[in-house]
């Protein structure tokens, strides 16, 4: 009975990546996903912080997108065949994920905080309208007090003028009668009136918060535009680091420079020895003989190589036949000994193809992927 593979046996082979191709997929199933997503969270916490309105959360958004495009076109030319170019949009990518986790960071502990702010202020608000009601019925209250006292105190008044008015009469009744009565007897009006008391009443007032959000948001401000400002300025050093660097990787190869070489005249030379192959282009080396109809394609595969050896100094290339195709070595010279610095076996397929007009540039890509330092500039 055939045994079951475990669950991380089988994530183990999905992630399994061919010999030389470390991360190569593998940035697309993890960098770019994490970029993607950091950078949209960005833009909307970004938007919810600063949004004065919804073009500017619109705006954050966009922006947002782009970058995630960018991302797409970096992780491409992190593969370049440009050894440099490849390590230098790594570089700038590692740090650019940097400058994406800080802002995540920035923005989501003030978005964070700041609603905590915020709801305090919304209480505080709440509270403060309800004191000022309270307020102000207690204050109109005082009001209507105040006015009753008033109309008590003017009946009042009456009553005392009343009363003198009465005493008075009396007065002048009793003396006209010609009886004399003490001034005692004659009724003098009450100080006593009634009046209203009135109770002080105290009112809580109600507490500001100890931090308002938009000094909370003030003191951050700058580190999270610092961090966005990273992510965008990143993505363009990026670029125009992939742009200058290729220019120079397409420009400085010197075989595109180099004498083109008229093959059909190759062709048509007759069977012979190969000649000598110059080394460094001083030293000699004989080649074995080669065999009938393959002398000027061989001959033409040399100077094709020769071409391409312009491009990496001190270096040369020697191709010898085998049986059933060819071998092409790369060979410099160590401590004044000839030596191989790489090679690669061929079959007849690449004669066969040297009268083709894009073969230079195809033998090149073929080199490339045996390993031969023959991309542009080292």
């Amino acid at each position: 009975m055939k045994n079951k593979t475990t669950w991380s046996e089988r994530i183990n082979a999905r992630l399994q990546e061919d010999e030389g191709e470390i991360f190569k997929r593998g940035k697309w199933r993890w960098w770019f996903f994490l970029l993607l997503g950091l950078q949209s969270l960005n833009a909307v916490l970004t938007g919810l912080i600063f949004a004065g309105g919804d073009w500017a959360f619109t705006i954050a958004c966009i922006v947002g997108g782009l970058l995630g495009w960018m991302v797409v076109g970096t992780l491409h030319y992190s593969d370049s065949p440009d050894g440099r170019l490849a390590r230098g949009v790594s570089l700038l990518d590692s740090i650019a994920l940097c400058f994406v986790i800080a802002h995540f960071a920035l923005c989501f502990y003030v978005y964070g905080h700041l609603i905590t702010l915020q709801r305090e202020e919304a209480k505080y608000d709440a509270a403060s309208v309800a004191f000022n009601d309270r307020l102000k019925n207690i204050s109109t209250d005082d009001v209507e007090i105040v006015k009753a006292q008033e109309r008590i105190e003017q009946s009042r008044v009456k009553v005392a003028k009343l009363e003198n008015d009465t005493a008075y009469q009396n007065r002048r009744a009793v003396e006209a009668s010609g009886v004399r009565v003490g001034r005692a007897s004659i009724s003098r009006p009450r100080g006593d009136s009634p009046s209203l008391s009135r109770s002080q009443v105290e009112l809580e007032r109600p507490k500001s918060p100890s931090e308002r959000s938009a000094d909370f948001l003030g003191k951050w401000d700058a580190l999270i535009r610092v961090a966005g400002f990273g992510e965008l300025i990143l993505a363009a050093i990026t670029f125009i680091y992939i742009r200058n660097r290729s220019a120079r990787y397409n420009a400085s190869s010197e075989r595109k420079n180099a004498p083109e070489v008229n093959y059909g005249a190759a062709m048509a030379i007759p069977a012979t020895v190969a000649g000598l192959r110059q080394g460094d282009a001083e030293t000699a080396t004989p080649v074995a003989t080669v065999a009938r109809g393959h002398d000027s394609t061989l001959k033409a595969l040399r100077d094709h190589l020769r071409i391409v050896a312009f491009g990496i100094p001190k270096h040369w290339f020697k191709v010898d036949l085998i049986p059933g195709g060819v071998t092409i070595r790369l060979c410099r010279r160590k401590a004044g000994r000839e030596v191989t610095v790489k090679q690669t076996r061929q079959s007849n397929k690449i004669l066969d193809a040297v009268s083709r007009p894009d073969f230079r540039e195809r033998l090149i890509d073929e080199l490339m992927r045996q390993g031969f330092p023959v991309g542009g500039e080292r």
